[in-house]
């Protein structure tokens, strides 16, 4: 008798874990799942906020999906997948963060749907891809033509539901003007798009203003305060004795040597100023530290100033202006001078003063003064005009937009159930799910806004026989012409959600063998090792 004496191999290393197969599967679909059941109320105008604590006590109000998700910081790696496409969502096209998980979820669920069925992986991913492209080509049939009024109509919908503007449409009119205004060839450089937050003010005196500015004071009062036709020092340079190095000493015997070496030193800085008027500089920001003896050349010679300036602020300035920052002051020339007609302090609110840069070399520059009662309200009013700011940046590139309300998902999910049934094979019913996916938005919407979404749905689509404008108005709570009521969606955006959820709901279900180089931590339920996002 021969006795088989060989040992397993083993090759994962010690306390690592295995999840292979269909509950590898279910695992990140239950992760994305949970995800979206957290996010789905946040959804739309009458979407609930979220309370976010961090571990000292810090404590965040918000309804943006990518900022939920960001605070909270979920650990699985199905979760991370889909906070990756709501961070690429938020960075790219400014909105949608929170649709893009929500739909992840639903696409997910209805995949679940489809495999308790039997159906396999790679159909119900093949038909998903073909909903998309039939969904893209419905996106592309129902657009409409974006002119100013409908690009007013998208930022009046990013913002809505984000804090609570008492001037909304005054101030989506307002951020469209200005946007198009400063946009090139259709193309808005964020870059020198700054929003700053002050608190103690209403929401009615936020501004918008075609400036750069530096929250920081003139150094002097005795410095000029309002410069026309500037000519701007951009520094990194250090105004200031400079210390010795390597620990260096300087042994002085006699007062008079000790006089010599501070007039040394003074004469040092006033040839280091004289470098900045030579070059024909009125305007300095430093982003290096200017001493008193510094500060006093600068005034006598006529420089408005600014000393520590963020490096962020100066290279908007430099963008903005058209000036170089210069590191060496003994290289300073002329032709590293920016230029503005106009350079003044500002009284902003109670002690606060900040510098303002107008009228600007290169066209561009964008300053939002979002101002709140309280740190959560800026900070909500904040994050509304930077998803409208990027709604309406990439609306202008094509100049297209969507019927909002769930108009768009709804029409695509009827074309979709007419497309399924030229199929043949179980691509048909990854097709339907797709479309269930879909409708899953209007109804979140209602929901949220307290209707009854059976009703809702069964409207929406009767309504849609006659026009695919027709949407879910949560306001008025009914079904309405997303059109005449100026509820819009930018088209780039919205294609962009369809394909990236897409592209990541067949990465999950693609995915049929986990290894963790820990053990995962389990949580409640029936199912052993149901995945938690937060763990």
């Amino acid at each position: 008798m021969v006795r088989n004496t060989q040992q397993p191999l083993i090759v994962l290393a010690d306390g690592s874990t295995r999840t292979v197969g269909s509950q590898a599967t279910r695992n990140n679909i239950m992760a994305a799942k949970l995800l979206s059941n957290v996010l789905i109320t946040t959804l739309g105008p009458r979407g609930m906020d979220k309370m976010l604590l961090n571990t000292i006590g810090d404590v965040k109000i918000t309804n943006d999906g990518y900022t939920i998700l960001k605070e909270t910081e979920p650990d699985h790696p199905a979760a991370k997948m889909i906070v990756d496409l709501s961070k690429t969502q938020e960075e790219e096209y400014g909105d949608g963060t929170t649709t893009v998980v929500v739909l992840v979820g639903e696409l997910l669920k209805q995949a679940e749907k489809l495999l308790d069925q039997g159906v396999a992986v790679s159909t119900i991913i093949k038909g998903f891809e073909k909903a998309k492209e039939k969904t893209l080509e419905v996106l592309d049939d129902i657009a409409i033509d974006a002119d100013k009024e409908e690009l007013i109509g998208i930022a009046r919908t990013s913002m809505s539901g984000k804090g609570s503007f008492t001037n909304l449409d005054s101030m989506a009119e307002e951020l469209v003007t200005i946007l198009l205004n400063v946009a090139e060839n259709g193309e808005i450089d964020k870059d020198l798009i700054k929003i700053r937050k002050i608190h103690g003010e209403g929401t009615a005196n936020t501004e918008i203003t075609e400036s750069v500015t530096v929250d920081k004071n003139v150094l002097e009062s005795e410095m000029p305060k309002d410069v026309r036709n500037a000519k701007i020092c951009l520094l990194q340079y250090p105004i200031d004795a400079r210390e010795l190095q390597n620990s260096a000493k300087i042994k002085l015997t006699t007062p008079g040597e000790y006089q010599a070496y501070l007039d040394k030193e003074a004469a040092m800085l006033e040839e280091e100023v004289q470098k900045i008027v030579d070059a024909g500089a009125n305007v300095l920001f430093n982003n290096k530290k200017i001493s008193d003896l510094g500060q006093h050349y600068l005034t006598k010679a006529g420089i408005l100033s600014a000393k520590r300036v963020k490096s962020g602020d100066l290279e908007r300035l430099a963008k903005a202006t058209g000036g170089k920052i210069v590191n060496n002051i003994r290289e300073l020339t002329s032709d590293d001078l920016g230029e503005a007609g106009h350079v003044y302090e500002k009284h902003v609110f109670d002690n606060i003063e900040y510098i303002f840069v107008e009228e600007c070399k290169n066209k561009g520059t964008l300053n939002v003064m979002v101002k709140g009662s309280t740190k959560h309200i800026t900070e909500q009013l904040e994050q509304a005009i930077n998803d409208a700011i990027g709604a309406i940046c990439q609306a202008i590139k094509n100049n297209k937009a969507l019927p909002g309300g769930g108009a768009s998902d709804v029409a695509a999910a009827k074309a979709l159930r007419k497309f399924a049934n030229t199929l043949t094979d179980k691509q048909q019913l990854a097709v339907n799910a797709y479309a269930d996916a879909l409708e899953q938005i209007p109804c979140a919407l209602a929901k949220n806004a307290g209707m009854d979404t059976i009703d809702v749905l069964t409207d929406l689509l009767a309504a849609q026989e006659k026009s695919t404008n027709m949407g879910v108005n949560v306001i008025k709570r009914e079904v309405c012409d997303m059109k005449e009521d100026k509820i819009l969606d930018s088209q780039i955006s919205k294609k962009a959600i369809i394909d990236s959820c897409t592209e990541i709901a067949g990465e999950i279900l693609r995915i049929d063998d986990v290894v963790a180089s820990k053990p995962a931590t389990p949580v409640g339920g029936d199912m052993p090792g149901t995945p938690n996002p937060w763990t």
